[in-house]
């Protein structure tokens, strides 16, 4: 009998590039889930877009977002701080995406922009980020 082939997930990870350990230890989480397998959209370090202006990476950014399910941010303050952070919300929330917030071990605070536009949040560990993206693409 044949394997069932596994469900792609396209996933745009929202993070600065200053703060990159997060986005490397989550990327390594999604790794380990078996459900499904990902295609990553994000813009790590290493390939970063080719926009020399503001209005080319605000256009890149939306290329980006418009073509993954799942919007993924950290449940932080940084967002708070960070414009591009909120502009991807932004965009995601337009071109009607999930947003799955995550929130990091210890974190008390979260910016008012990811409880606004987050559909889900959830704590810190493989099995909670599993299960909230299976529930997020069974309603996609």
């Amino acid at each position: 009998m044949p394997k069932k082939r596994k469900k792609i997930v396209r996933l745009f990870i929202s993070h600065s590039w200053d703060y990159s350990e997060d986005y490397v230890t989550l990327v390594n989480f999604l790794r380990r889930i078996d459900d499904f397998d990902f295609y990553n959209y994000s813009v790590p370090k290493h390939n970063p877009l080719s926009a020399d202006t503001d209005k080319k990476l605000l256009d890149e950014l939306c290329d980006q977002l418009r073509g993954c399910h799942i919007l993924i941010v950290l449940a932080t303050m940084r967002p708070t701080y960070s414009e591009w952070i909120q502009k991807e919300i932004l965009i995601a929330n337009v071109y009607d995406k999930a947003v799955l917030a995550i929130l990091p071990r210890g974190q008390k605070r979260v910016a008012s922009i990811i409880t606004t536009y987050s559909d889900k949040l959830v704590k810190w560990n493989v099995k909670s980020i599993r299960k909230a993206i299976i529930e997020i693409m069974k309603k996609r």
